[in-house]
């Protein structure tokens, strides 16, 4: 009788892996634990430039904020002297210790009243404009035969009608300096000071200071386009 030798079976599992290649199960043990390290490596990455990202853009925040108001003082300025410009017209910045307001130059020899007659004048063009839209929609023609030439009276009407004002918050203070003042103004005492804009596009040279907790912001505007010429600030 023949007989065999005996021979020692061993059975290997396989796999099959995404890409449809036949892998070992030791091969598909391994290619896991390499992805759970990936995994592992990407999360810590990924958490240290959160770290990195919010401190940074809480920074930004902060930087962005502090420079509002030196911000909106400068895009004050171009708009009055492009109104000057185009209407031929003098155009001012009023400095006090509420803030920044612009309009049309009116009065050389005017204070801060100035601007509430302003006020006063654009709350009744308001109240009349009302009635006239009231009396329109029902019919009431309220015309007159002693009125301005409509280009005239638009005109007054848009010179009266332009009144900016930009409150600065609490906290935070400001002085100026103009080309004849030998040191600086602190507006916050009280102050009143006025920034006029010629028809020709010319303005009178400023430095601006600005400063809050944590920020300060030193300007200086260009006395032919009132852009800033120099800057120096500091925000922490």
């Amino acid at each position: 009788m023949t007989s065999f030798p005996l021979v020692k079976m061993a059975w290997k599992v396989k796999t099959i892996s995404a890409t449809g290649k036949s892998v070992s199960r030791f091969q598909a043990e391994q290619a896991r634990g390499m992805t759970l390290v990936e995994l592992v490596i990407a999360i810590a990455v990924l958490s240290v430039l959160t770290g990195i990202a919010v401190p940074a853009i809480d920074s930004a925040q902060r930087a962005r904020v502090a420079r509002e108001p030196v911000n909106q003082l400068h895009s004050m300025a171009r708009e009055v002297r492009l109104r000057a410009i185009a209407e031929r017209r003098p155009y001012q910045i009023l400095f006090d210790s509420e803030g920044f307001k612009a309009s049309r130059f009116y009065n050389p020899y005017g204070g801060q009243e100035e601007f509430e007659d302003l006020q006063t004048k654009l709350d009744q063009l308001e109240q009349r404009d009302t009635i006239i839209e009231a009396s329109q929609a029902r019919g009431i023609d309220l015309s007159t035969g002693e009125a301005l030439p409509d280009l005239n009276r638009e005109r007054v009407e848009e010179g009266i009608r332009f009144l900016k004002e930009y409150p600065l918050d609490d906290g935070v203070d400001y002085k100026l300096r103009f080309w004849d003042d030998t040191q600086w103004i602190d507006m916050n005492g009280g102050e009143f000071r006025r920034w006029v804009f010629q028809p020709s596009g010319m303005c009178e040279p400023l430095k601006i200071q600005v400063e809050s907790e944590n920020a300060f912001f030193e300007l200086e505007f260009h006395p032919l386009t009132a852009d800033v010429k120099t800057e120096r600030s500091w925000v922490e």
